[in-house]
């Protein structure tokens, strides 16, 4: 008698197909997503599946991160694929616009608005003329953020150039207190 050794060897990757890539918007009052539902891949071997693993992190930021999976079979034979996660920031930033200004000079320094977002502020800008013109002039501030999210708000300037006339509470400046009456 005698003994023969045969020994079959698996070398058949396994197969995988990944989940579809995934959109998804930043979380409330963040700059990053958590929580994102990857979906399940497509596996297959001829043996057998031992693990199917991805390199997803716990919070995904701003943009693209593609993540790797992995499947590997019973033989250690190994197969990956990518999936694509997009987050984005569709959250408007916040403005609050100073209050309304009554003046008896046509050139005003403006306050800033108060302004915040959940990712950065980008520009804070206004259309106030460089000389305000006699009557109301609507002032509108707009703040964008870093990802091109805007939001505006709305600030009156009144210019009399002769009597003003404001209840307790309004804002008044002069530059020249013998030109101005309040009542």
């Amino acid at each position: 008698t005698c003994e023969q050794i045969v020994t079959v060897t698996d070398i058949e990757l396994p197969t995988i197909v990944c989940p579809a890539p995934v959109a998804v918007n930043t979380d409330a009052d963040e700059c990053t997503a958590s929580g994102v539902v990857l979906g399940t891949p497509t596996v297959d071997d001829n043996c057998s599946i031992l693990s199917v693993t991805n390199d997803a992190p716990a919070v995904f930021p701003i943009g693209n991160t593609t993540v790797t999976w992995t499947v590997t079979d019973g033989s250690g034979n190994i197969a990956t694929c990518e999936q694509i996660v997009t987050v984005t920031d569709i959250e408007l930033p916040t403005i609050v616009c100073p209050e309304d200004i009554v003046s008896c000079s046509n050139v005003i320094e403006l306050v800033e608005p108060q302004v915040s977002d959940n990712c950065g502020i980008d520009l804070i800008s206004n259309n106030a003329p460089a000389v305000f013109p006699t009557g109301t002039t609507t002032v509108t501030w707009t703040v964008t953020d870093v990802n091109g999210n805007i939001s505006t708000c709305d600030q009156l300037v009144h210019v009399s150039l002769m009597d003003v006339a404001v209840d307790a509470s309004t804002q008044v400046s002069c530059t020249d207190a013998s030109d101005a009456v309040i009542s």
